[in-house]
C-alpha cells in the first residue's frame, strides 16, 4: 500500500512539473491600483487558462481564477480588461465569466449571471450578444473578436496612461486584451501576449459569456 501512495504522490508531482513547463504567461501592471495582472495559458491533457493579481512587491497573488478548460481548444482563448471611469473596478471578461476586482477593498468575484454584464452602448445593443452574426459586421466592420488570435505583428506593451472609452461598453475604459498568438498555421501556438488599447482595436462585446 505505501509502495502505491509512493508512486501516485510521484505521478502527482510528475504531473505538477509538466504541467509549470508546458505553461506561458505575460504580466502587466495595473496603475495606480497598485497590482500586477498575470495571464497564463498551459498545456497539458488538455489546455487551460487562469489569471492571477499580486501586488506590487509581494511574492505571492492576492486573488486568481481557477485553471480553466478552453472550450474548442486554443480557439476560445483570451481575456479582455477593463476599468470603469472612476477607476474602482476592474473587469476581465473570458469566455466562460466575468470577473470583478476592486483594489481599494482587496476584493475579487466571478458571476455566471448575464445580469452583471456592464452596461452597452446605444450602438453595441444594434449587435448581437456574441456579436458574431454576418450582420455584426456590417454594423462593425474589422472588429476583432474576443477569441480570435493575438496577430505576429500586433505590438505587446504597457496599459496607455489614458485608456479610451470603450466602444460598446457605458462607463468603462478598455485597457486591452490577452491572447494566443497565431503562428501562420504552425500548431497550436505558444506565446501568450497583452495587446494594449491603442494598439489593436477593442474586441467586439468581449465582455459577453457563457457558463455553458
Amino acid at each position: 500500500m505505501r509502495r502505491v501512495l509512493v508512486m501516485i504522490g510521484a505521478v502527482c508531482v510528475a504531473y505538477a512539473v509538466w504541467h509549470v513547463a508546458m505553461a506561458r504567461s505575460t504580466t502587466i501592471r495595473l496603475e495606480p491600483a497598485g497590482y500586477q495582472l498575470t495571464y497564463s495559458i498551459a498545456w497539458g491533457l488538455g489546455m487551460e487558462e487562469r489569471f492571477a493579481l499580486k501586488k506590487l512587491g509581494a511574492i505571492w497573488p492576492s486573488q486568481s481564477s481557477a485553471w480553466t478548460e478552453i472550450w474548442k481548444k486554443p480557439y476560445n482563448s483570451g481575456m479582455v480588461a477593463y476599468v470603469s471611469d472612476d477607476g474602482k473596478t476592474y473587469y476581465f471578461g473570458t469566455g466562460y465569466g466575468l470577473h470583478f476586482f476592486q483594489p481599494e477593498q482587496e476584493t475579487y468575484w466571478t458571476t455566471c449571471h448575464k445580469g452583471s454584464i456592464p452596461k452597452r452602448k446605444p450602438f453595441a445593443e444594434r449587435l448581437s450578444f456574441f456579436g458574431s452574426e454576418p450582420h455584426d459586421e456590417e454594423l462593425d466592420p474589422g472588429a476583432p473578436r474576443l477569441f480570435e488570435y493575438v496577430q505576429a505583428n500586433e505590438a505587446s506593451g504597457a496599459i496607455p496612461s489614458s485608456p479610451p472609452a470603450s466602444r460598446y461598453y457605458a462607463g468603462l475604459k478598455y485597457l486591452g486584451r490577452f491572447g494566443l498568438v497565431a503562428t501562420n498555421g504552425r500548431g497550436r501556438g505558444e506565446e501568450v501576449r497583452f495587446v494594449p488599447a491603442g494598439t489593436a482595436m477593442e474586441p467586439r462585446l468581449g465582455l459577453q459569456f457563457s457558463c455553458g
